[in-house]
């Protein structure tokens, strides 16, 4: 192996790995007590890898390498294996954590948890309204827990996965306030035009993923200097999925309003970030 340089933070030098992987450049991260060295496991490659580390080492700021850390669906880093469990995994999922994401995380994770598997009726705790009542502001909270459950492991999977990836950029890479307030008003406003539609029983974090969708794609495409962004394929997907479950060819229970309400907060929230830029 080759020695190519030295980072002082976890995070870059993991970004930096996940982004030459995509020209077949395989490196490994070699953490030492002042941060990470970056060590290339195929020689053949030496003069490209060392031309961009040196381009990285300039400006690790750059759109290209957030994008490649993020939609990377392989990690090739190596830690070297030092103890009786999987390093690699436990780091890349450390490293992609935030506060309030894994709060969130771990909430939909219990609450899934206890309502499919231990009491059914849990459920109730977390409607929009108390039984079939109308709405109620004595029990404010049900404006946004029903954001919380989910009803199927596909269903919450699917949510859970985006919420890490896309809320934790978010909070990593603006801060806490950010992805808080973008999490309560694409819960409430989603749920509430989902109830004015449909009714009291629903429930998902879909409506809340369509707002990251929406704000990551506006601020991706209209200020990428702020490292929140979206790969313009995966909106597309998610565009199409969106209007998939007004048509019923998903054979799906789909919040359809939920999610275009949802998308729309996310747009409108990142378009005012532009302007306060």
């Amino acid at each position: 192996m080759l020695y190519i340089g030295h980072i002082n933070n976890l995070r870059m030098a993991q970004a930096f790995v996940d982004y030459v992987n995509g020209f077949n450049i395989s490196c490994q991260i070699k953490p030492v007590d002042s941060g990470c060295e970056i060590w290339l496991v195929n020689n053949e490659q030496r003069v490209k890898t060392l031309d961009e580390f040196e381009q990285f080492m300039a400006n690790p700021n750059q759109p290209k390498y957030l994008e490649a850390s993020w939609s990377t669906p392989n990690q090739q880093i190596n830690y070297g294996n030092t103890s009786g469990f999987n390093r690699e995994l436990l780091t890349n999922i450390i490293s992609k954590s935030s506060l309030f994401v894994s709060i969130i995380f771990i909430s939909c994770v219990v609450i899934y948890f206890v309502f499919n598997f231990i009491n059914h009726d849990f459920y109730q705790w977390f409607k929009i309204t108390e039984g079939y009542q109308s709405l109620s502001l004595n029990q404010p909270w049900r404006y946004i827990t029903p954001a919380l459950i989910h009803f199927s492991l596909l269903h919450i999977t699917f949510n859970l996965l985006w919420w890490w990836q896309l809320g934790g950029l978010i909070e990593m890479k603006q801060s806490k306030s950010h992805i808080i307030l973008l999490f309560l008003l694409a819960a409430i406003i989603p749920n509430l035009a989902q109830y004015f539609i449909s009714g009291p029983n629903f429930g998902g974090l879909s409506g809340v993923v369509y707002a990251l969708f929406g704000y990551c794609w506006i601020l991706g495409k209209y200020k990428p200097s702020l490292g929140v962004s979206i790969q313009p394929a995966v909106f597309g997907i998610a565009l199409v999925w969106l209007v998939a479950g007004y048509f019923d060819v998903l054979g799906l229970s789909v919040v359809n309003t939920a999610h275009l309400a949802g998308l729309l907060v996310g747009c409108a929230l990142g378009w005012l970030e532009i302007k306060k830029q």
